[in-house]
């Protein structure tokens, strides 16, 4: 091989070895992003439960209301 050829497949090599590196440490970092999700699924959870109560407790101060409201029409 002609040393212009060498040196072109040695930064082939490099850079591809490099971006192994880089793809591993995407990997990991989304690893960790998605374990974090996953310990914070527990509140949003409870968030949601939460909004659902308070919806579920408004609920019948709004169907009262409406029935007010058709039942004077």
């Amino acid at each position: 091989m002609s040393e212009n050829k060498q040196e072109l497949q040695r930064k082939i090599e490099s850079l591809e070895a490099r971006l192994a590196e880089l793809k591993t440490r995407l990997a990991s970092i989304e690893s960790d992003e998605q374990h974090e999700a996953i310990d914070h699924l527990d509140q949003y959870l409870q968030e949601v439960d939460h909004e659902y109560d308070d919806l579920r407790a408004f609920w019948p101060v709004v169907v009262k209301e409406l029935r007010s409201l058709f039942d004077r029409h």
